[in-house]
């Protein structure tokens, strides 16, 4: 194996290893920099209340998906 074929392959490595190292650091800056969603507090009121309606287009819905 000549020299220029050694450092040829050191340089591909070392390449690939930068490349690595880079994708790892973007990933954890990333997700570093990403908001935290905040869940609204609910009183118990609001916890306790109805939430599905059957209204006019969830009726069609179901009317056109009947088996």
């Amino acid at each position: 194996m000549s020299m220029q074929d050694k450092q040829e392959k050191l340089g591909r490595r070392a390449f690939l290893k930068g490349a690595g190292v880079s994708a790892a650091a973007a990933t954890v800056a990333v997700v570093a920099a990403a908001p935290v969603p905040v869940a609204a507090a609910e009183n118990a009121q609001e916890r306790k209340k109805a939430r599905y309606k059957e209204t006019d287009h969830v009726k069609t819905y179901y009317a056109q998906n009947r088996l």
